[in-house]
């Protein structure tokens, strides 16, 4: 079964002696749930709701907005400029702050600080990507050779990763969210399949590239093509393209939020909304035995773990809060 999404309000991840076989040890994850914030527009009418749903919901506010329009039945357009910004800004705060927090190594603010100029978006690649701003069309061989140039700080970062890390550690997938599984898991009939595991974000998105289509082709899903993927993304993002849904049914409404899919689902009476549920993508990620417990038991406990555990919870990118703990001090992540 999915988890009520907006009820799941932090996740603790946990290095445990007890679990393993012979002493060994293993990962445990930890959730604390809450109240549904989603009940907040129970109760109001559509107008109402409208407004106040990306206010709650203000971490992608502007998907937010789009899908709980759509949902309720109210003329919406979406604002696809918005909704790149908030996954441009998901992304850099991720590639040029933890990652490097997870190295040991210094934030890149400079390259942050690009994101806050108007029509900064020329400068803020280069400084990202040095001339790498096809990356997404690079063939392994390309790839191999900008990382061995590394021409900027988050492109260093990723050589490091690239060089350091074993492709098997974090290695984990599931069938990508469509469109359809959020419309049958939101739908009343709650078709058999909407149970489903499923994972969604940048890496679905960016998969058919030709650069993320061959390395999917020849390691798999491992944690640095996770990785790559969310800077392909990002680069994708600074030109925005709309979200094809096709036609919904009446009450459901579907935008691509920074982390993946997101999907509202709404039932007025009487000019009131009657109930109102929200599958956010952690909602599928975070789901019991889907993407984020696969990738961690997929990941070795040893000394390494201490950087890679947040690279891994930063490369699947949770929308709730994340502890870290390796026995002796919790880190978060």
């Amino acid at each position: 079964m999915i988890h009520a999404p907006a009820t799941l309000r932090r996740l603790t991840i946990a290095l445990d002696a007890r679990g393993g076989r012979e002493g060994a040890e293993t990962w445990r994850l930890g959730r604390e749930m809450g109240p549904d914030p989603a009940q907040a527009l129970v109760g109001r009418t559509p107008e109402e709701a409208a407004r106040l749903a990306p206010l709650v919901f203000n971490l992608c506010g502007a998907a937010h907005g789009f899908a709980a329009a759509t949902a309720l039945g109210l003329p919406a357009a979406a604002d696809d400029a918005a909704m790149a910004r908030e996954t441009v800004r998901d992304h850099a705060l991720a590639m040029l702050h933890t990652w490097p927090q997870a190295l040991g190594e210094p934030p890149d603010r400079a390259a942050l600080g690009l994101l806050a100029r108007p029509n900064g978006g020329d400068a803020f690649t280069t400084a990202l990507v040095g001339e790498g701003a096809a990356l997404s069309s690079f063939s392994p061989a390309e790839l191999d050779a900008w990382l061995r140039e590394a021409p900027t700080a988050t492109v260093r970062l990723l050589a490091r990763i690239r060089r350091d890390i074993d492709p098997a550690e974090g290695r984990a997938g599931l069938p990508e969210l469509t469109v359809q599984d959020v419309a049958a898991a939101l739908g009343p009939a709650r078709a058999s399949g909407a149970g489903a595991l499923r994972e969604t974000g940048a890496l679905g998105r960016v998969a058919r590239t030709p650069l993320v289509a061959a390395l999917l082709a020849g390691e798999g899903p491992s944690l640095f093509v996770r990785l790559l993927a969310r800077l392909v993304d990002c680069l994708t993002a600074l030109k925005p393209a709309p979200l094809a849904t096709g036609a919904l049914p009446p009450g459901l409404g579907i935008a691509s939020a920074a982390r993946g899919l997101l999907g509202h689902g709404a039932r007025v009476e009487a000019g009131r909304v009657a109930a109102y549920r929200i599958l956010s993508p952690s909602a599928w990620n975070l789901a019991p035995g889907g993407l984020l417990e696969r990738a961690f038991a997929a990941l070795t406990p040893g000394p390494s773990a201490r950087w890679l555990a947040p690279l891994l919870v930063s490369a699947i990118n949770p929308c709730v809060p994340v502890t870290l703990s390796f026995a002796e001090e919790p880190a978060h992540a």
